[in-house]
């Protein structure tokens, strides 16, 4: 009689541990990380780069699901629970994180010359659409996905220099007058060509360029990089106060490149050689862009001067000329923030360039001329 006894005591209590056990690993704790501390949940939401609620939502109510959370937050199942301090399991636990977390925001907007705000908009999710955030910031896919350590799913299309970062954004069309309108919208403000004058687009003063500073869309003020002019950004008014002489030439440089910008880009069809020449006296006072070269061996090999481009835009054959547009204005604007920067700001610039690049080398300056 005690044998029996003996038995299903044994028995309670070994089932007793294997229900301990699979509540250890299936069900997942107060917290959903498998520990009564809240702190846990915050850790894992800092490793992983996404808020606590953004977490337990991916994680779901108790048992979570590993994989359904993991494909949610956009990061590999091993990655998932070594954040969550859970081990993991089967071949997962040999597979090396494909990309990784969405974490390092800031550097990867810093090498991006972004807002941290307007990169996390643009992703938006879990789980991030890369194509759709890519076309909200004007880059290509590759650099996108280089920017935050993943892995790229395809090349970029264009494949040259300068041209790759457009890709996946821009386009023009072919209108009734034979002119390559782009689509998007043009810049509000802009700088009088020779005065200090911020214009909105009927001609209207609106502040002095030493008032101002270049902003993104959603209202961020842009970092001093060589960042070019997105669809969006435009001048607004703010204290200059505190900013070193490079950061002020930055938002000149931009001041000055989005009346050139909408030119070639959205006024084509009304722009005379005359209002041209006044756009681009700044660069042709330092000699950017002087000359134009189309005898490549393909696409990429060729490149626009000031007055090519002008031709170009008022004459495009028919032709999709927006790789060959925006080149020209990524480089002229990159070029003038040469002349008019330190030397110190010139390799940040290099260092920077997302196709490895030194363009103030590319710019082949001679003597700087400064604002």
């Amino acid at each position: 009689m005690k044998q029996p006894i003996v038995s299903l005591f044994i028995a309670i209590v070994v089932l007793g541990l294997v229900a301990c056990d699979t509540n250890s690993e299936g069900r997942i704790g107060e917290d959903g990380t498998g520990h009564k501390d809240p702190g846990v949940m915050e850790a894992s939401a800092k490793q992983l780069g996404v808020s606590v609620e953004v977490l337990r939502d991916a994680l779901g109510p108790p048992p979570p699901d590993i994989k359904a959370a993991a494909q949610k937050l956009g990061v590999s199942e091993s990655r998932l629970n070594q954040a969550l301090g859970r081990p993991p399991k089967g071949p997962d636990r040999e597979r090396p994180d494909p990309g990784g977390p969405l974490m390092g925001f800031e550097k990867a907007a810093e090498s991006l010359g972004i807002p941290l705000q307007a990169l996390r908009d643009a992703l938006g999710g879990p789980p991030p659409d890369i194509e759709a955030a890519a076309q909200k910031l004007g880059i290509s896919e590759s650099v996108l996905t280089e920017a935050l350590g993943r892995p790229s799913a395809k090349p970029d299309a264009g494949g040259g220099r300068g041209e790759g970062r457009f890709e996946d954004r821009y386009a023009c069309v072919i209108g009734p007058h034979g002119y390559c309108i782009f689509t998007g919208r043009p810049h509000e403000t802009g700088l009088k060509q020779g005065t200090d004058e911020v214009l909105d687009r009927d001609g209207n003063f609106l502040y002095s360029v030493n008032e101002v500073v270049a902003a993104s869309s959603s209202g961020e003020i842009l970092k001093a990089t060589g960042r070019p002019a997105f669809d969006g950004d435009d001048l607004i008014e703010s204290s200059q106060g505190g900013m070193t002489g490079d950061e002020k030439a930055f938002h000149k440089v931009m001041a000055i490149m989005f009346p050139i910008r909408n030119a070639l880009m959205y006024d084509i069809a009304t722009v005379t050689q005359s209002e041209w020449d006044e756009l681009v006296k700044d660069l042709a006072k330092r000699a950017i862009k002087e000359t134009t070269y189309t005898d490549g061996a393909t696409p990429r090999d060729n490149y626009y001067g000031r007055q090519g481009v002008f031709d170009l835009a008022k004459n495009p054959e028919g032709q999709d000329i927006h790789h060959e547009v925006m080149r020209f204005l990524e480089e002229a604007g990159l070029y003038l923030l040469c002349h008019v920067t330190s030397d110190e700001f010139n390799q940040i610039l290099k260092d920077t360039h997302p196709e490895g690049h030194d363009p103030c080398e590319d710019a082949r300056i001679i003597t700087k001329i400064p604002f």
